[in-house]
């Protein structure tokens, strides 16, 4: 009786999943302290780090990755009860772009459920799939492939950007553009 009711409390826990790409991880080993595809998870006043310093969550063994790259935080907004997250550049030396859209040092910005983050040669596409809990989430992280879309250096983004963000109230259901995916990470 005891499994039942449990099962019947359970939260579902929100998740990000990253899919992670650069160009020289065969030959340097790019993600060498990454674990890949084993759910993390955090609670959710946690600060989750991306960069070269061993003290980062995801730590990025590249000379073009800053010892804080980047940050990820959970957030509840006053207008809606689900967990939202948001993204702030740590690096004084490297412009973040998500979705085409330049983040300078210390900037951040509340993510939209799908996003391509680049910085120099990294890509990183971010799904949020979310939960009830409050509380926690996870972090998984994948290999990725780059798309032929954004095979251009995040330091020349192009002009215009194809992404579009999820705007919308998270209590409705969304619709999704079916070619939003030929400018993801597959």
């Amino acid at each position: 009786m005891d499994s039942i009711s449990d099962s019947l409390t359970q939260e579902n826990i929100p998740c990000l999943s990253i899919s992670v790409y650069h160009p020289e991880d065969k030959e340097e080993d790019v993600f060498g302290f990454v674990t890949f595809n084993e759910p993390q998870t955090y609670e959710a006043y946690e600060i989750v780090t991306f960069g070269r310093k061993n003290t980062c969550n995801f730590q990025l063994k590249h000379e073009r990755a800053s010892r804080l790259q980047f940050q990820l935080e959970a957030l509840i907004e006053a207008d809606c009860s689900d967990l939202q997250f948001e993204i702030k550049n740590l690096s004084n030396r490297f412009a973040l772009y998500i979705n085409g859209n330049k983040l300078s040092y210390l900037q951040k910005q509340r993510l939209p459920c799908k996003s391509v983050v680049q910085f120099t040669e990294f890509q990183f596409l971010l799904e949020h799939v979310g939960g009830d809990s409050v509380s926690k989430f996870e972090v998984v992280i994948q290999k990725g492939t780059p798309s032929p879309h954004l095979k251009t250096d995040a330091r020349y983004p192009r002009s215009e950007a194809p992404f579009t963000k999820c705007q919308h109230d998270p209590r409705e259901p969304i619709e999704i553009d079916e070619d939003l995916d030929q400018y993801m990470l597959s």
